[in-house]
């Protein structure tokens, strides 16, 4: 029997805790590399219909779904399929 090492690809993802709605960061911006089980992550947040601020990174848990609340609506959206695909 053979054994193969196992390759775990990794993936680039753009990292910022805050874009705002013309999609600059205005906070710790720069990359992460996901580990095992992780994808990037996007999330946007609409405030009154209109794009307010963003968080993008890397994410072990991320579901694709969008939340609403009375007058603001979350939006996360995953990707694991090409390098910086969470682009804001």
């Amino acid at each position: 029997m053979i054994l193969l090492p196992i390759v775990l690809m990794t993936l680039e993802c753009f990292q910022c805790y805050r874009v705002n709605a013309s999609g600059v960061c205005e906070s710790r911006g720069g990359t992460c590399q996901t580990k095992e089980n992780q994808q990037c992550f996007l999330r946007k947040i609409y405030e009154g219909g209109k794009l307010s601020y963003g968080h993008q990174g890397c994410s072990q848990l991320c579901i694709p779904m969008k939340l609403f609340n009375l007058n603001i609506t979350v939006e996360y959206k995953c990707c694991q399929d090409s390098p910086l695909c969470n682009k804001f």
